[in-house]
């Protein structure tokens, strides 16, 4: 999954002129950060509760290791101006898109839907000057 933002030469070239908003990005760039972290992790401990494992005949319900979870965290680079967060398991994609033998079950997806709004407006608000 990837994620990018049009215009945001437009926003970096405003922050170089403002260098006085760049503090309140970077706390709210973190703290969003951390609520979609925050958010997944939530997302996958309600939906992630296991599968059955087929061996030749015998079938064995196999319950969440949590590594998926574990590795949703928060990474901030570019001076505190992104915040990434992706699960770090190769098998991911297939938990948050599905495949022909499973059904999907996302959570960065949705967790980034219910983050993204609420960031919006707290940036808008700190590049303005408010807090």
């Amino acid at each position: 999954m990837s994620l990018s933002f049009e215009g945001l030469g437009r926003l970096e070239s405003k922050l170089k002129i403002s260098a006085e908003a760049a503090p309140r990005v970077k706390r709210v760039v973190m703290k969003n950060g951390a609520n979609l972290s925050n958010r997944t992790q939530e997302l996958m401990n309600e939906r992630y509760k296991g599968h059955w494992e087929v061996n030749g005949k015998k079938r064995k319900w196999v319950y969440p290791t949590g590594t998926t979870r574990r590795s949703a965290v928060v990474h901030i680079t570019d001076d505190g101006l992104t915040a990434y967060v992706a699960p770090q398991t190769a098998y991911f994609p297939y938990l948050e898109y599905g495949t022909r033998y499973m059904t999907a079950r996302p959570t960065l997806g949705p967790a980034f839907h219910e983050v993204e709004p609420k960031f919006k407006s707290e940036l808008k608000q700190a590049i303005k000057g408010k807090d």
